[in-house]
């Protein structure tokens, strides 16, 4: 249902954006990052995904489920997965298909970093919520890729949305991070359903926003909407600075530094989604041209049981 209770209708080309989404996170990340292993950025957001996935199980049952709850769960086996060992004193929750899938993923190095305060946040034996953070007065990028899984669940007011993205938000930051988090899942909320048109919509969503995380949201805005009229692979490539006219009047030596030094202040949380955002516009075509990743086949699973849960 709609704001207005009418039975709202999915977009036309929703399940592929949903699989261009999740694509696009591990994509933005192994991107920014410049290395094979899967890393912690894109680890997390996959498994609160899950979480978001285990309540609409609960809700398709006809059981009345706590979405925010689920995410926690979610959220302590994916700090499970990426340090060993459950945090001192929480719940250790049973593993599900995710668990049993990242157990097969290869691993050639070690998993890579993301955001630290994601897994400081989720150390704890509580749930981190409005009223008891347990980032207190955190605010960092990694709240960025989970705002476009909150942002996955079609065919609901987009005060639901807002609800998803706060509380995600909360199991590691505090206040500022969550309304940061919550204006990027109404951008790709957006973007899934109005495409190129959304960007006209986005400025105002960013009103009022302060902080790090507010500023790299600006940032991935500004890029996107700069250059939302050209192809999406084309799109793509602007975001990450490759193949740009302008480049192309420099030399090879006055253009190699300034690359140089771009590509090793990437954020991966902020990259993975920028590469979501554009994948809410253009659907797959965005990340046409990616290349494999060790995630694909846990990213295929997931999106084949979202979608059979909401068509």
């Amino acid at each position: 249902m709609n704001e207005t209770g009418e039975t709202a209708l999915l977009p036309e080309n929703y399940s592929d954006k949903v699989f261009a989404i999740l694509l696009g996170l591990a994509d933005g990340a192994t991107h920014a990052r410049d290395d094979i292993d899967p890393g912690a950025t894109e680890i997390l957001p996959l498994y609160l995904a899950d979480g978001l996935l285990e309540a609409l199980e609960w809700a398709n049952d006809g059981v009345a489920s706590d979405e925010a709850a689920c995410m926690w769960l979610a959220a302590l086996r994916g700090y499970n997965k990426i340090t060993g060992s459950f945090p001192d004193r929480a719940p250790e929750p049973l593993g599900r298909w995710i668990d049993k899938e990242f157990a097969h993923v290869e691993i050639f190095e070690k998993i890579q970093d993301g955001d630290p305060q994601n897994l400081t946040g989720l150390d704890s034996a509580d749930m981190g919520q409005p009223g008891r953070p347990t980032g207190l007065g955190t605010d960092t990028t990694g709240v960025l890729p989970r705002a476009a899984v909150a942002a996955l669940l079609g065919r609901v007011p987009m005060g639901t949305t807002e609800t998803l993205a706060r509380a995600a938000a909360f199991l590691t930051h505090d206040a500022q991070a969550a309304k940061t988090t919550i204006a990027a899942a109404k951008i790709i909320r957006l973007a899934m359903e109005r495409s190129e048109e959304a960007a006209g919509l986005w400025a105002e969503l960013l009103v009022d926003l302060e902080g790090p995380s507010a500023d790299a949201l600006r940032e991935v805005v500004d890029k996107i909407s700069e250059n939302i009229s050209l192809a999406p692979e084309d799109a793509y490539n602007a975001y990450f600075g490759e193949n740009a006219p302008e480049q192309a009047e420099e030399s090879d030596i006055e253009a190699a530094p300034a690359a140089i030094e771009e590509e090793s202040a990437r954020d991966p949380e902020v990259d993975a989604y920028a590469v979501a955002l554009l994948a809410a516009v253009y659907g797959s075509e965005a990340v046409g041209e990616r290349p494999a990743s060790a995630l694909d086949d846990i990213i295929s699973e997931l999106h084949d049981r979202w979608m059979a849960l909401l068509v």
